[in-house]
C-alpha cells in the first residue's frame, strides 16, 4: 500500500474527503519529523513507540587502501511495535 492507498482507505473510513485526509496525515507526518528531530519519542497506544537510537562512533577500514578510519556516531530512526500491533499481525 501507498501513500495515495492509505489515504483512500482513510478517507473511505473516516467517511471524510480524499483531500482532508491527506492534510491530516502530512500533519501526522510532519509532527512526527518534528518530533524525533527535536530527539522526542512519540508513542501511539495501540500501534507503537517512534524514537531516534544513537549508534556510538567506531573504527572502520578502508577496503581499497585499508587505511583505518573513524566513523562518526549517528542518529537513527526506530519504530517499536506495541503488544496489539503484534497480535492482530499473528492472528
Amino acid at each position: 500500500m501507498n501513500k495515495s492507498e492509505l489515504v483512500k482507505a482513510m478517507a473511505e473510513l473516516s467517511e471524510t474527503t480524499q483531500k482532508d485526509t491527506k492534510s491530516a496525515l502530512n500533519s501526522l507526518l510532519k509532527m512526527l519529523h518534528q518530533a524525533l528531530s527535536e530527539g522526542e519519542k512519540v508513542f501511539l497506544p495501540q500501534f507503537g513507540t517512534f524514537e531516534l537510537r544513537y549508534h556510538l562512533p567506531k573504527q572502520g577500514r578502508n577496503p581499497q587502501t585499508g587505511e583505518s578510519i573513524e566513523i562518526e556516531g549517528y542518529n537513527q530512526p526506530s519504530f517499536k511495535f506495541s503488544a496489539n500491533v503484534k497480535q492482530v499481525i499473528n492472528d
